[in-house]
């Protein structure tokens, strides 16, 4: 797997137990869900935090297919969430985090990687399934810190089969 990141906005409601600060309100979820699978391409960039050590900057004009939050292990599913740093704030370094459960031989949890959110400008971060050793049932995380503290937070439940037939649905144009 790589995990799929391109800076992007977003702006829903903020989910999880995320405490209370001036920075939260400057970051904005503006939407989550599913990308339909497509074998994408882009700048491998280094990744220390992550499985596969690397993540792949993405196209910045994809758009969800399904707001779903239920994703099935599909080859090639995105995954992930949308966000914003209002105009106005200043630019800021953020932490991208993905928990999920124990993945690959190192069995590791989390994964993160460093971003730069720009006034103004959306933040799409995405985690695609490409490997079967990423296609690992249970909760999710998509989450955004800043100095360690978590400003928006997303859930999804990952399942084997569960949440296929919208996907399906949705997606039939891209499934061979």
């Amino acid at each position: 797997m790589r995990h799929r990141l391109t800076p992007s906005v977003l702006g829903l409601a903020l989910l999880g137990g995320v405490a209370s600060s001036p920075l939260m309100a400057q970051v904005r979820l503006l939407e989550a869900g599913i990308i339909c699978p497509r074998i994408s391409s882009g700048e491998l960039i280094d990744a220390p935090g992550t499985e596969a050590g690397v993540i792949r900057r993405i196209e910045q004009g994809l758009g969800f297919d399904l707001g779903a939050r239920t994703v099935p292990t599909m080859t090639n599913l995105s995954f992930g969430f949308r966000t914003t740093l209002k105009p106005g704030a200043p630019l800021q370094p953020v932490t991208i985090v993905v928990t999920h459960p124990p993945m690959g031989d190192r069995g590791i949890t989390r994964q993160e990687w460093s971003d730069t959110m720009w006034p103004g400008d959306t933040n799409l971060n995405l985690f695609t399934f490409e490997h079967d050793y990423e296609k690992v049932s249970g909760p999710w995380a998509f989450a955004i810190e800043i100095e360690g503290d978590t400003v928006v937070e997303v859930a999804f439940e990952v399942t084997e089969d569960g949440g296929r037939g919208p996907v399906e649905a949705a997606c039939f144009q891209f499934m061979s």
